[in-house]
């Protein structure tokens, strides 16, 4: 019988005792009985202590911060995935994101699961199901934090679908701190009070019957760049935080303003999609890189310990792709490789 994974992780002497016995720490790394269609055939590899989840343990939000197990900030950095019906050959590599973690100090990946395209999840929900189920299991194996991103513009449309799925994701993987739950990418021109918010709180209510306390995200109005308006009016609940979108340039100082007001008002902000382009992704390849302005929003997010995943992992012309054609699949992408904002997302996560 399998032994149910220990959530709360050793820190401290215990940790240390651990990396001093091989590297890795052997700690109890089984999820108990299979809860969902192809749970039963992966078994976690041993947690390397040295990881992100190995060293910050269970994080939680603590007075509008995140923080790990010991109670001390944590500013995660990692990338988003492309949306998981486009592209999976990088977001599905194992060894790739073991190279990320390695050489480029990534700590979190953002599963962008796609909702309403042809071929997404509300037309082929056990293909993208699959999919996400590929990139969140690589992370616990590698011990790196991943978003499951409900990657919709209209999740209030959706929220009973929605609802099945994270009920799913938080019976398959809500034993694991790796796990940290977007459930709602980007809502658009709608209101935050009477449409947004109760999306959220149904939702939410899901996951916390299954799920006491790893972390939700939530996305906020107009593209996730008014979370002054959540700021208002937040949803109760412990270990929440609230989505910030960036693309610097054309989301400025009257952006950050309002996520500056958020997080002075106690909000707990993750920016879990942001490019240094236009906000497109930058399709157009003879287009700008407003690098200035993004490190504008990377100072505010320093200042204040925000944690953040880049858009896109992907190879192809638009300026938000890290790599370009035909780069390895598999890691070991030099300066020939990388594409548009890519050496800047790969400066920011190595600071």
């Amino acid at each position: 019988m399998n032994a149910r994974y220990s959530r709360h992780l050793i820190v401290g002497a215990s940790l240390s005792l651990a990396i001093g016995c091989g590297g890795e720490g052997q700690l109890d790394r089984n999820p108990g009985p299979a809860s969902s269609p192809g749970a039963a055939t992966w078994q976690p590899e041993a947690l390397d202590a040295t990881s992100p989840v190995g060293r910050l343990g269970q994080l939680r939000v603590e007075g509008g911060a995140l923080v790990d197990q010991a109670g001390n900030t944590v500013q995660l950095k990692g990338v988003s995935t492309m949306w998981l019906n486009w592209e999976q050959s990088y977001a599905g590599s194992k060894e790739g994101l073991r190279w990320m973690r390695d050489n480029w100090g990534l700590s979190v990946v953002r599963a962008a699961m796609g909702v309403e395209p042809t071929g997404a999840y509300l037309t082929s929900p056990e293909v993208m199901t699959g999919n996400l189920r590929t990139v969140v299991r690589n992370a616990i194996d590698l011990g790196v934090y991943v978003l499951i991103d409900w990657h919709d513009h209209t999740g209030e449309a959706h929220r009973d679908e929605a609802s099945a799925f994270f009920a799913q994701m938080a019976d398959e993987f809500g034993e694991y701190p790796n796990v940290l739950y977007e459930t709602y990418n980007e809502p658009r021109r709608v209101d935050w009070s009477s449409v947004v918010k109760p999306y959220h709180q149904a939702v939410n209510a899901v996951i916390r019957e299954r799920d006491a306390d790893n972390i939700i995200v939530m996305g906020t109005p107009f593209w996730s760049q008014a979370v002054n308006q959540a700021a208002d009016d937040p949803v109760e609940g412990d270990n929440l935080m609230y989505t910030v979108h960036f693309y610097s340039c054309e989301h400025r100082a009257a952006q950050r303003t309002q996520a500056v007001y958020a997080s002075d008002n106690g909000l707990a902000i993750f920016v879990t999609e942001w490019g240094a382009t236009v906000a497109n992704g930058g399709t157009d390849p003879n287009g700008e890189i407003c690098q200035d302005e993004a490190q504008l929003w990377h100072d505010f997010m320093n200042e204040r310990q925000i944690s953040w995943a880049a858009w896109k992992l992907d190879d192809c012309p638009d300026l938000s792709c890290l790599f370009r054609a035909q780069a390895p699949r598999n890691g070991g992408w030099t300066d020939e490789w990388l594409n548009g904002h890519a050496p800047f997302v790969r400066d920011r996560m190595l600071e």
